[in-house]
């Protein structure tokens, strides 16, 4: 008998639980999103030019799932952002231009991090995951591996 009522008493309360959540959740959101939106893979992107740092939140990739592509989609979204490219074919896509800082001038070249790992493959072929934070940064090619002083 503590069993089964047991048993019913977790039933009921996740009954219960489903029931309280959704409207909740419902109610609080004032954009009237749905739960689908709310649940759309998502990420965030920094461009620092060296004189400007850009910041955009909240990038839907379920249409743009690639790193070229949210580049883009902003550029063509965003009056502030202007983005030119090169296409290499199987290569990749270069970014050759943002916002006026060219590839090459002073020996700094566009190139991207994904969560703080440097990209290794060109923007057009790097998928995307949702939470996934770009950094496209104009800067000189060379850097310095240092490791870290671990005695303590």
């Amino acid at each position: 008998l503590g069993f089964l009522f047991f048993a019913v008493g977790v039933l009921v309360g996740l009954g219960l639980e489903n029931n309280v959540i959704e409207p909740s959740l419902q109610e609080s959101n004032s954009n009237q999103e749905t739960y689908e939106e709310i649940l759309e893979p998502k990420v965030s992107a920094m461009i620092d030019t060296g004189e400007d740092l850009l910041g955009f939140l909240d990038i839907d990739i379920t249409e743009a799932g690639t790193v070229w592509a949210v580049l883009e989609k902003l550029s063509n979204q965003e009056e502030s952002l202007t983005v030119s490219s090169i296409d290499f074919g199987d290569i990749g896509m270069m970014i050759n231009d943002i916002n006026g800082f060219k590839n090459g001038n002073d020996n700094v070249y566009w190139q991207f991090w994904v969560n703080n790992e440097y990209a290794d493959i060109s923007a057009d072929n790097y998928a995307l995951k949702d939470g996934d934070v770009i950094l496209w940064k104009f800067t000189s090619s060379r850097f310095e591996l240092i490791e870290a002083d671990t005695r303590g």
